[in-house]
């Protein structure tokens, strides 16, 4: 019988490591200057990539999923795996700026008049005075958190209908750790730092976490019985 994922293993503590290490040494720099700190959250520096390749590592995952769901013609699977893969998709180009920088490709005119930075990507656009980074990549990703790691967790353990509907598209739960560190280092963060693009470290926290989910989620759900419904 093949044993069950430990509830938390080396890989979880590694990256947890990682992420609080560069957490702990964003501290430590904005104590010294806001110079010293904007070295550790540059573009294209250490924070972003590691971002970037968790997002990429999450994305190649869920595409994995979807091919295996697909084997055994399991729609649903196929369905949310394939959407989760083109998300995690959509966030690494989002975060290199579809690598205008690595390919030194130049933003075209409507980028260099509506993004605030002058990049090729969504996040950093003003449309009609309205800041897509604080209404979409701010605010509505609080609101999605909140659900996914809080809310959904409960449903899932209490409610029939929506455990049903985690097992039946596969769903990956946190852990209980994982949503411990991910709250605490989050919250660490603004009360501590207090420094412009401090959520460079933010993102590289989350999708750390997310990585971490994907590759031991809480526990398989029991399947349930079709007697229940």
């Amino acid at each position: 019988m093949k044993k069950n994922i430990s509830w938390i293993t080396i890989l979880d503590l590694a990256v947890y490591a990682l992420i609080i290490g560069f957490v702990a040494y964003g501290k430590y720099q904005s104590t010294v200057s806001p110079q010293a700190f904007a070295r550790v959250i540059r573009e294209d520096g250490y924070v972003e990539y590691l971002t970037a390749l968790f997002l990429l590592l999450g994305s190649i995952l869920f595409a994995i999923k979807a091919v295996k769901a697909g084997k055994v013609k399991d729609k649903k699977k196929v369905f949310f795996n394939t959407l989760a893969s083109v998300v995690f998709f959509f966030g690494l180009g989002e975060e290199i700026s579809w690598g205008q920088r690595i390919f030194s490709i130049q933003s075209g005119e409507y980028f260099m008049q509506n993004n605030y930075q002058g990049e090729t990507n969504l996040h950093n656009l003003e449309i009609g005075g309205v800041d897509l980074n604080i209404l979409i990549f701010s605010q509505l990703m609080f609101v999605a958190l909140i659900s996914y790691f809080i809310i959904l967790p409960i449903l899932t353990w209490k409610v029939k209908f929506i455990r049903k509907l985690v097992i039946d598209y596969g769903v990956p739960i946190p852990r209980l750790h994982h949503i411990i560190v991910l709250f605490a280092v989050n919250a660490f963060i603004p009360l501590a730092i207090h420094m412009i693009k401090e959520s460079e470290l933010h993102e590289l926290a989350l999708t750390g976490i997310m990585f971490l989910i994907l590759i031991n989620p809480a526990k398989k759900i029991k399947e349930i019985s079709l007697s229940d419904y």
